[in-house]
């Protein structure tokens, strides 16, 4: 059957009118719903059978739709079933007209995918009430679905950029190393002064190699853990001389406190050094010269504890959290930095089977807590 009733025409210059769907074969309320449409500056599209029905909504692409049951040619359940196996519609509101007012019929409607039931009579201005409801249900969902597009592209475009940064960083960060060590083993500098530059340079490349590495493992979404016997002193030496240099030019003490070499412990030694290694770095970027950033181990039911406590301006209540996603950064205004140490580090913690927080220091500060039990 011929659609009883065709679009009007819009003005170029207006924004689109609501645009309602009604399947209704009952003249006198099919009347009292076009005048309470109409009165709402609407535009009502309708229909009086089923057969045809799905095509028209297709074409139309209505905001909502009112769907009467029982029609000469079928029920509107079976129209609504139809609709929602259509991906371009699932979203598009339904409301049921009619006059079974039964449990049965309701939930055979919610079934079919309608998101309401208005029972004949019904008085039109709550009908119109539910159609204002569900449009700005469906407006609200719209905006959300379009700034979760507009996230999920902003974040894999910063991805797509950083694989490119990293790719691009390898080959001349190798470069440079290539280079420290030929300069190192040929000998090729012996004035004091600059070994110990050198040595400073030596020291931020490793830790740019190890940032580098830990984007990689980001990107993958994995980390691949190989176990062995801790070595704690070694890998305080390790971080010593590596960020030594860095704290000693912004005059920020760096102090250990680690449990002995003796205890029996079985972890993946790299990835606890990174995760140290990025916690540490954290601690230098909000501290002030001055300040003290102090290192604690401790084992205790199989578990090493380690904390690393700050003085800078500390992590609020709500950002805790949030802190250890990737590409977020608390203070961004006033610290620069991507977003990717502390999301390493949750990622790290939770391959070894542990876990990772932030809480406030004693004094001021920031205090972060990595427990891993021993995998051995």
């Amino acid at each position: 059957m011929a659609m009883d009733s065709a679009p009007r025409p819009e003005a170029a210059c207006k924004p689109r009118q609501v645009r309602v769907f009604l399947l209704e074969d009952d003249p006198a309320v099919a009347a009292l719903v076009r005048d309470a449409v109409e009165l709402q500056d609407w535009q009502l599209i309708h229909r009086s059978q089923c057969g045809g029905t799905v095509e028209a909504i297709r074409e139309a692409r209505p905001d909502i739709a009112l769907f009467d049951v029982n029609l000469p040619d079928g029920e509107g359940f079976s129209v609504c079933e139809v609709l929602r196996k259509d991906a371009g519609l699932t979203h598009m509101p339904v409301i049921f007209i009619t006059s079974r007012g039964d449990v049965t019929s309701r939930l055979k409607g919610f079934q079919a995918g309608a998101q309401d039931y208005v029972v004949k009579p019904f008085v039109i201005q709550e009908l119109v009430a539910r159609i204002q409801a569900h449009l700005a249900i469906q407006a609200r969902e719209a905006a959300l679905s379009q700034e979760l597009l507009k996230t999920r592209l902003h974040d894999r475009v910063r991805q797509d950029i950083m694989d490119m940064v990293v790719h691009d960083l390898s080959a001349p960060l190798g470069t440079v190393k290539l280079t420290l060590d030929m300069i190192n083993t040929r000998n090729l500098i012996s004035d004091p002064s600059f070994t110990r530059y050198l040595k400073c340079a030596e020291n931020s490349l490793e830790f740019a190699l190890v940032m580098i590495v830990g984007l990689l493992d980001l990107g993958a979404g994995t980390v691949k853990v190989e176990t062995q016997q801790l070595d704690l002193p070694t890998l305080v030496g390790r971080l010593v001389k590596m960020l030594g240099p860095q704290y000693e030019l912004k005059r920020v003490a760096l102090e250990f406190d680690m449990p002995p070499a003796s205890v029996k412990f079985v972890s993946d030694q790299t990835l606890i050094f990174r995760v140290m290694a990025n916690l540490l770095s954290n601690a230098l970027k909000y501290s002030s010269g001055g300040d003290r950033v102090a290192v604690r181990g401790q084992f205790a039911a199989g578990s090493l504890r380690i904390e690393v406590t700050d003085a800078g301006p500390g992590i609020p209540p709500a950002e805790r959290q949030a802190i250890f996603k990737k590409y977020h950064r608390a203070n961004a205004d006033r610290i620069p930095g991507a977003g990717i140490g502390l999301a390493f580090c949750s990622m790290a913690c939770e391959a070894l089977k542990g876990r990772i927080w932030v809480e406030d220091a004693p004094q001021r500060g920031s205090r972060f807590i990595a427990q891993l039990p021993s995998l051995g």
